[in-house]
């Protein structure tokens, strides 16, 4: 996980549907310890945060998915601080703005100008307080803060694990984004939804999953950790037809529930409900 630990969350976002189904510079560090898959496409990117440890663990997954990185403030074994560098995404957390210093504020706003920005927002109330379009900061500059913030592409909420943050990451390295695809997150399962694939830890490899199969996990993945009735299952999936559907849907929920555990995956059973996890 990068950043503190926490539940998994159903994320909802935009993507390229002609573009995020090669799902391509993907890197996640399983249980099982699978190590780095690099399919190419990096981008150039600037990490904004005070926070070393959250620095530290970005960095090491985005540099792993093959992006080129630099921090702000940069590492002190950083040896290419001083080369010229021109980020095409920053991704700024959000207790930056409010405690960098001005120097590091005015690099972040030069770069900004041609980079689009992915903002790391904390869940706990005290950030929502110190958001700067709030007008509560005690930043020495307000108003470029709030500017500064107006232009955010992308939110990722923390705490946050590797797929997820390299999932953000690709859907904003595509342009003409469209609103009508989307990808759904919850922990490290992510599902492309207009191609209706499911991937869960390494995003070259999908899950096989039949078109069925693959219609039930993602009502559970939108429930978001709630659970499902085997008869809201069964009408999401086959409808209100006919009654031999649901010996079909039984054998759609026992078959997704052993391709799941092959993958490493486990859903959960209580009577005739259902959920992930």
């Amino acid at each position: 996980m990068v950043g503190s630990a926490g539940h998994a969350r159903c994320r909802h976002s935009p993507v390229d549907e002609s573009e995020f189904r090669r799902f391509s510079s993907m890197h996640l560090m399983l249980n099982t310890g699978n190590g780095t898959h690099i399919m190419g496409g990096s981008m150039r990117i600037l990490l904004a945060t005070l926070n070393v440890a959250l620095r530290n663990a970005a960095r090491a997954t985005l540099d792993s998915a093959g992006h080129i990185v630099r921090t702000i403030p940069a590492n002190d074994d950083d040896s290419e601080e001083n080369e010229p560098f021109t980020a095409e995404l920053v991704i700024m957390d959000d207790t930056f703005p409010q405690h960098a210093d001005r120097h590091d504020l005015d690099l972040i706003v030069t770069q900004m100008m041609n980079a689009k920005l992915l903002y790391l927002r904390s869940t706990n109330l005290d950030a929502a307080n110190d958001d700067p379009r709030n007008g509560t900061t005690d930043s020495p500059d307000t108003a470029t803060d709030a500017g500064m913030l107006s232009q955010i592409d992308d939110e990722l909420r923390k705490p946050f694990s590797d797929s997820e943050l390299l999932a953000h990451v690709r859907m904003l390295s595509r342009t003409g984004v469209s609103s009508g695809s989307s990808i759904l997150t919850r922990g490290d399962l992510t599902l492309d939804v207009e191609a209706r694939r499911a991937f869960y830890g390494r995003l070259d490899r999908p899950i096989p999953l039949s078109p069925r199969e693959y219609a039930a996990l993602e009502m559970m993945v939108r429930a978001d950790g709630d659970y499902l009735s085997f008869e809201e299952l069964l009408e999401g999936v086959c409808g209100n037809g006919f009654f031999e559907q649901r010996d079909v849907m039984m054998t759609v929920m026992r078959s997704l529930e052993r391709k799941l555990h092959q993958a490493g995956l486990f859903m959960t059973q209580r009577g005739d409900r259902y959920r992930i996890g």
